[in-house]
């Protein structure tokens, strides 16, 4: 099945459905009063507290 959607459309589709999840997950996380692992833009394991976010 071939998709006729330009490249610019999909990249704006998947930006909004990863925005979603990110918002998902960081309230889930709320609720669980648990922690997020993220990498810094050194490159560093950052551990942050969701409740943060």
């Amino acid at each position: 099945m071939k998709n006729n959607l330009p490249a610019k459309d999909i990249s704006i589709s998947l930006e909004k459905s990863l925005k979603k999840v990110r918002e998902k997950l960081i309230a889930q996380e709320k609720k669980n009063d648990g922690y997020l692992v993220v990498a810094g833009k050194d490159g560093k394991v950052k551990k942050i507290p969701a409740k943060d976010l």
